[in-house]
């Protein structure tokens, strides 16, 4: 029997300086200490499924062991979960056990999904030169900071003129706005072009690898 091959560790990239964004889609400020997730949808497969849409009972433990392992390896001093937190009522419940538990303060930004929820939390905070909102409707951001959104769930897409399509969840990083990438697992992510911003670099997030792809890599045309 071949030995087994130990897991590769998660890839993170220094997208600005102190700031860092970890391929389980999270994004770190070192300084700080503070650890911030977006669009995490806690119950997704269960709000679907009680209104008929059988899909596999599947997303939330993920959720969970991301956090856990996220958590253990920063020991952050604060997390964010910077909106949309639940996807639904059906969320509520399993959200509520995490942060119950929690090891670590998590502040609760309202994202547009969470207006169901009577846990939902404030709608924006300070932190560290940096302005957190949901991004869901406009704010106003004070002058020098760095305004922090997620609800846009970025992604890149590669297809090779054939027919085929890779998608990878991503960060947009401009000079005044970082756009986080969706936490949930169930967020397959909207193509971003470079058309909307374009001062913007978009970081591509695999598991293991964070890159930033150029315009022409993104499509491959078969001869």
């Amino acid at each position: 029997m071949l030995p087994s091959t130990p897991p590769s560790p998660p890839a993170r990239a220094e997208i600005r300086p102190g700031v860092w964004i970890d391929s389980r889609l999270a994004l770190w400020l070192e300084t700080a200490r503070l650890l911030v997730v977006a669009d995490l949808h806690w119950g997704y497969a269960a709000s679907h499924r009680v209104r008929g849409n059988l899909l596999p009972a599947w997303g939330d433990d993920d959720i969970e062991k991301r956090l856990h392992t996220l958590i253990d390896d920063y020991a952050p001093a604060e997390m964010i979960w910077l909106g949309d937190v639940v996807h639904a009522a059906e969320g509520a419940a399993r959200a509520e056990r995490f942060l119950s538990a929690a090891v670590v303060p998590i502040t609760v930004v309202i994202g547009n999904h969470d207006r169901c929820w009577r846990g939902a939390g404030t709608a924006n905070v300070q932190r560290a030169g940096c302005f957190f909102h949901h991004g869901d409707r406009p704010e106003v951001v004070p002058a020098g900071y760095v305004e922090v959104v997620g609800h846009h769930h970025p992604a890149v897409v590669w297809r090779d003129g054939a027919g085929g399509r890779l998608k990878l969840p991503a960060l947009v990083a401009e000079p005044s706005r970082i756009v986080l990438p969706a936490f949930s697992p169930w967020a397959a992510g909207a193509n971003w072009t470079p058309r909307q911003c374009p001062d913007s670099t978009l970081w591509a997030i695999a598991p293991h690898r964070i890159f930033t792809p150029s315009v022409s890599e993104r499509v491959c045309t078969v001869p």
